[in-house]
């Protein structure tokens, strides 16, 4: 709302000007009339008529429409409801019968209407005419909710029994309550002391003699009569009220601005009458109650007792407004008529007063809504949110039309959830019906009626979208997505926001329940609902996220083994192996950790909504100024921290060389730690490494520190403008709402602070899963784990030939190994020799297929093979080796002779068992020992081609002798194909064949005996 202390200057100047003989510029007149259009257009007002009196000057001033429908314009003669303007009428009528000595205003009610009781503290008590006139019989002022829908001839008998042994707030007398039902009381005396209806008595004895022709009760005198409108969803709507005949006396007195001038001249005396006595008594203030805000209530009215002489009454009714003010003394008055239920009408009245008295109105007003824009918007969110549902039982549907989802088996757990599931709706159906009692004593019907149609409409979204909620979780219940995960977010998400609305929820029940008119079991109902909905919600989340976070690693990790599982030896060398460290740690784990503070994210945002949403109910533009405040502070905190997105990706790489680095360290102790010169120069370069990627992330870390002081600083100045700034931008808010905004804004601290501070957890989850995505993409995976290619296993292979082999190492010295061209038979054993860096080792990987060749042909008993296929012919001791705690693709139980035969011919069995779990008891042994026990699983393995790559290099004499003179001709005798790289020259003999490998040629060396081995050299 713009200020309205200019406006409403200008409209009174303006109003001067048509009083008095001031000249003013043409265009005022259109400024005025702009202004006052606007007024109306942000008050939510079709139509007004406005009267102003200054002395014996009477001024009439329409605007807009009577019916917008049908664009009529409110003339001097449109009809429009007072509202509770009308009290001062049936008030006149009240003195008048006093007056006369009719009834006497000090005796009880009970009095004239023997049958009317109202009890205090369970105590009966009685309440005069007088205390009903001003306000202080202790009658609830909800009871205007009891008031029954009728035009039935006894409505005002039917209305004042609603009230009958009612409970009364306060003792009779001794407070101000106002209560539109006291006047329809007075009624009801008015009909039993007169003995006709209310309504004739008023008009014979109070219209007529003021000559208020245009006036009636109820019903309008002709078809002048406005539309009625209600605000809803920003704008005015028409609306056709019930009929409350039975209140007519409190709020249906029907009448224009030419009776309403009249009213208003009879009132401040300019115009005497029959009735100007009654009328004066009807002026005078309740002096024996506590006066309200500096105002008390006198018959009718509200008198002012800040020197100004004002005495004052609004009216409000379902589809109209009025304001009528006046100062008898200064001989001023002003009235408004409205057809819309605007907050406007009041306050425009009460501006025009004041400056009509003199006084300076400065206050910017933000005009009451009735909460509409809150309940506009909720109705929004829950319109959003039943879309957002119903797309997602579409979605649902059309997987199952797919057969992307299919119906599971109903059991005994499906049901019990299902039966669970809505039994947690009971109680909050319960505290939903239950609602306009709690809050205002109210029935369903009332708040349909006095509320604004958003309010309607809102309770209906709350029922559809709870309605659509379950559609959707009996669909997901019995149609589950074949991701668990994908069909656990939707869920994850909506009771991450259920659970940050109601924990916003509790701090509005603990910061309004001292001062709330709520019954303490409703308090404590909603309180423990809300708790119970929170902490229900919390654990429900928390406890899916930690199975959904491990899932989500488990999947991730086993993604990346599968893919590296896939990748030839050959490839796999090489990949970094820091960067395979450092995803399946760090990133893997930063995404995992990530998910946690998504959902939170969540969460809280949701919290900080409703927070923000509470707030704009009690101070609309200062909350504006807040969210603004807030989403400046957020979209400046994400720009910084996106500033700092390339020092977390360049600390990223760091730690792929230091955990490099940390797996040469592991590797290679034994060799840098012959040299104490080489073991500090590598610390040092690890320790440069540690030192890089402690800088970088120190780097990143403190920038965003700085951003998160800023953010801090921002809230706590947002905490400060509230205090001191908000009592100044804001005037019209109470010292009470500021000390509750700031007490929000406090308890919002945490929830903003964690959504800022998830910024940079962004940031870090893009960082890692960018990573995960790209080392998935980059290992160079190039063979499936399948049984489809493996040929079945044989004990025995009875012609290995290697064809035209050559491999080619893509580095700057281009070496090549080959052409290889070689024929074994079972029954043979063949050593390979040759000095470092000839290309045995790299043979030995073309050999077993754990290289692929460039070119040539593999050939087993005749039968080319693929490389991905020799490995499973192959038993083989590599150099260096390494052996699993675990023997695998054994068959443990039916080999548990072998196994002791082969531990004790190894000697070591003194050393490790095979448990029966297929585990070694321990694999901490020498480098003779590991290579021994390497040696049994290729024993047990029992494949055709046994190779050995300085098997004996680490044995002593004796065992190396054992293994060349007993354990080799024992395996050629079995059919074995051995392939042995050695240098023990001693043992040449032992083999049946002898080839060199010089800068990767393969030559004879010597030939022991004829052999069915074919050496083709190039």
């Amino acid at each position: 709302m713009k200020k309205f202390t200019v406006r409403i200057f200008l409209i009174i100047v303006f109003l001067l000007h048509h009083t008095c003989a001031f000249s003013f510029p043409d265009n005022w007149e259109k400024n005025i009339e702009k202004e006052m259009r606007t007024m109306l257009k942000e008050g939510n007002i079709p139509g007004l008529s406005l009267v102003i009196i200054n002395g014996d000057k009477v001024l009439f001033k329409n605007y807009g429409y009577a019916d917008i429908e049908n664009k009529t314009p409110v003339t001097k003669s449109t009809l429009f409801q007072l509202g509770s303007c009308s009290k001062a009428f049936t008030a006149l009528a009240i003195m008048q019968l006093a007056e006369k000595g009719t009834l006497n205003l000090d005796e009880n009610v009970s009095k004239y209407i023997p049958w009317f009781n109202v009890y205090y503290k369970k105590n009966k008590v009685d309440i005069t005419i007088r205390q009903l006139l001003n306000h202080t019989g202790g009658i609830p002022w909800n009871t205007i909710a009891k008031i029954p829908q009728t035009n039935a001839p006894d409505a005002l008998e039917q209305t004042v029994k609603t009230v009958v042994g009612v409970k009364l707030h306060n003792l009779p007398g001794k407070q101000f309550e106002y209560a539109t039902i006291d006047y329809d009381i007075l009624a009801l005396i008015i009909e039993r002391v007169t003995k006709q209806s209310f309504e004739s008595y008023l008009t014979q004895q109070i219209l007529v003699p003021l000559q208020l022709n245009y006036t009636s009760i109820g019903i309008p005198i002709d078809s002048n009569m406005s539309t009625g409108y209600k605000i809803g969803f920003f704008k005015p709507r028409k609306y056709v009220a019930p009929v409350f005949r039975g209140n007519n006396a409190a709020g249906y007195v029907i009448t224009n601005s030419i009776d309403i001038a009249k009213w208003l001249k009879y009132q401040m005396g300019i115009d005497s009458t029959s009735l100007t006595l009654a009328m004066r008594q009807t002026h005078l203030g309740d002096e024996m109650v506590p006066p309200v805000n500096n105002i008390s209530y006198a018959a009718g009215w509200y008198k002012s007792l800040n020197g100004d002489n004002l005495i004052f009454h609004s009216g409000l009714n379902p589809n109209f407004t009025s304001f009528v003010g006046f100062n008898s003394r200064a001989k001023f008055g002003v009235a408004i008529l409205a057809n819309s239920n605007s907050a406007y009408t009041e306050i425009i009245g009460m501006n025009l007063l004041r400056i009509l008295s003199g006084e300076e109105v400065e206050k910017e007003i933000t005009p009451n809504d009735n909460y509409d824009r809150v309940y506009s918007m909720a109705s929004m969110i829950l319109l959003g949110y039943i879309l957002a549902v119903f797309a997602f039982i579409w979605y649902i549907i059309y997987d199952i039309i797919k057969k992307n989802r299919t119906a599971e088996r109903i059991n005994l757990s499906k049901v019990r959830n299902a039966i669970f599931s809505i039994i947690l709706s009971v109680p909050f159906l319960y505290g939903l019906y239950k609602s306009p009692v709690a809050i205002a004593g109210f029935t369903w019907n009332a708040m349909r009626i006095w509320m604004p149609l958003s309010f309607s409409v809102m309770i209906m979204l709350m029922l559809g979208a709870l309605a659509i909620s379950y559609i959707s979780y009996f669909l997901t219940l019995f149609f589950p997505d074949k991701d668990k995960r994908k069909g656990a977010l939707p869920k994850l998400l909506l009771i991450s926001a259920l659970s940050g609305i109601a924990n916003m929820v509790l701090i509005l029940l603990i910061t309004s329940g001292l001062s709330s008119h709520i019954e303490m079991i409703f308090l404590i109902f909603y309180f423990g609902l809300t708790l119970f909905v929170y902490l229900l919600g919390r654990r429900f989340v928390q406890i899916k996220l930690i199975k959904l976070t491990r899932d989500l690693i488990y999947d991730l990790r086993i993604q990346l083994i599968e893919k590296i599982f896939k990748t030839s030896n050959q490839k796999f060398e090489k990949i970094d192996r820091g960067r395979i460290y450092t995803t399946f740690n760090d990133d893997i784990g930063t995404i995992g950790d990530s998910i946690n503070m998504f959902i939170m994210l969540v969460t809280n945002l949701f919290t900080a909504m409703a927070a923000m949403l509470y707030l704009a109910t009690m101070a609309f533009w200062a909350t504006a100024l807040t969210t603004t405040l807030v989403i400046t502070l957020s979209t400046l905190y994400y720009f910084v921290s996106r500033s700092t997105h390339h020092f977390f990706e360049e600390a990223r790489d760091s730690r792929n060389v230091f955990m490099r680095l940390l797996n040469g360290m592991i590797d290679g102790f034994k060799e840098i730690s012959l040299h104490l010169n080489k073991k500090v120069l590598f610390k040092d370069d690890v320790a440069k490494s540690a030192d890089e990627y402690r800088q970088k992330i120190s780097t990143a870390s403190i920038r965003y520190v700085n951003a998160s002081l800023v953010g801090e600083t921002v809230l706590v100045l947002i905490l400060g403008t509230a205090a001191f700034a908000f009592p100044v931008l804001f005037p019209e808010i109470q010292r009470s709402v500021i000390t509750k905004f700031i007490i929000v804004l406090l308890y919002l601290i945490g929830p903003v602070n964690a959504i800022l501070q998830s910024v940079p957890a962004i940031m870090r989850l893009r960082i890692a899963w960018n990573r995960v995505q790209q080392f998935i993409t980059d290992i160079p995976a190039n063979r499936e784990i399948d049984l489809v290619n493996v040929l079945p296993k044989s004990n025995t292979v009875h012609h290995f030939k290697i064809e035209n082999v050559k491999f080619r190492y893509d580095n700057e010295h281009q070496f090549e190994v080959g052409p290889i061209n070689l024929e074994v038979n079972n029954g043979e054993i063949l050593f390979i020799i040759g000095g470092n860096g000839s290309g045995k080792t790299t043979l030995a990987k073309l050999l077993t297929g754990l290289y692929e060749p460039d070119e040539g042909k593999i050939f087993i008993n005749g039968q080319e093979m693929l490389p991905s296929q020799l490995g499973d012919m192959f038993s083989a001791v590599f150099n260096p080796l390494y052996i699993f705690e675990k023997i695998y693709d054994i068959e443990i139980e039916k080999k548990q002779a072998e196994i002791k035969r082969y531990l004790h011919l190894l000697d070591i069995e003194d050393k490790v068992q095979v448990l029966n779990n297929g585990t070694f008891s321990t694999i901490n042994l020498s480098g003779g020992q590991r290579k021994r026990l390497a040696l049994l699983l290729c024993y047990l393995e029992d494949s055709p081609i046994y190779l050995f790559d300085e098997w004996a290099a680490d044995q002593d004499p004796e065992y190396r002798k054992f293994f060349y003179r007993t354990l080799l001709p024992e395996m050629r005798e079995k059919g074995k194909i051995v392939i042995a790289i050695t240098h023990d020259d001693h043992y040449f003999d032992v083999a049946d064949r002898i080839l060199k490998l010089n800068q990767g040629k393969l030559e004879e060396y010597s030939v022991k005996r004829t052999s069915v081995i074919d050496i083709s050299l190039s």
